[in-house]
């Protein structure tokens, strides 16, 4: 990807640099190699404290698929032109945990392109960490959905409208036609949130609760929970 864009990209979106520093060390194909996503499952079982392999496809999936989805979204409404998510030909690195810490190719398309690309990307790395863990297709497509919603939100606040951000993730979503769910948000004390329709299972480790939007919570605790952060 030409750099100017995603310099014009981080410039709009600061958050956008942590994910752009590199090394870039890894191709990105790696992903989808069985033994190596195997040890990624492996690490942030170590990490976590927690021995079901499922749960741990779930959580690194949870963050990567976030790390896949912000590039391309960013681009795409911060310069009018979209990272290319796919795996070919790009590269990744890996933080000192194990997680993906970002991943960039040399290609761009226009917004149009970006569904179909990102339909090709998500699904590989779904189904190699559904090898690898155990965890369910459909959960994975699920957690998508949100890592989606999420960046779009995200995306959107860095250029001063939330709503152009949902607005994004509900056409993104209709446009890739995968077996995952629509994205739903929620507006609370005057801040829009993912309405997450996915659970990371964290709270199924020994290290930590459910999070604060986790749909295993009741309404009220949600909602409760989403007055508190939307003072932040």
């Amino acid at each position: 990807m030409p750099e100017s864009a995603l310099v014009r990209a981080a410039a709009q979106v600061p958050a956008l640099g942590e994910y752009l520093s590199g090394p870039f060390d890894l191709p990105a194909s790696v992903m989808l190699d069985a033994q190596w996503m195997r040890e990624r499952v492996r690490e942030i079982g170590v990490r976590w404290g927690c021995s079901d392999a499922r749960v741990n496809g779930t959580l690194w999936w949870y963050a990567a698929s976030s790390t896949m989805a912000f590039v391309p979204i960013a681009t795409a409404l911060a310069v009018g032109e979209a990272a290319d998510p796919r795996l070919d030909d790009a590269r990744c690195f890996l933080r000192p945990d194990g997680s993906l810490g970002g991943v960039i190719g040399e290609a761009t398309l226009d917004v149009e392109g970006l569904a179909a690309a990102m339909v090709e990307s998500f699904g590989a790395l779904v189904d190699a960490v559904s090898a690898a863990s155990g965890a369910r297709v459909k959960a994975l497509w699920a957690i998508a959905t949100d890592s989606i919603a999420n960046r779009c939100l995200d995306v959107g606040a860095a250029l001063g409208n939330r709503a152009l951000g949902s607005e994004f993730a509900v056409s993104l979503i209709d446009d890739m036609r995968a077996p995952m769910p629509a994205p739903r948000f929620v507006d609370v004390a005057g801040r829009r949130f993912t309405e997450r329709c996915s659970c990371c299972l964290l709270y199924e480790t020994d290290a930590a609760d459910k999070c604060t939007s986790c749909p295993r919570r009741t309404p009220d605790d949600r909602l409760r929970g989403l007055h508190i952060a939307a003072r932040w």
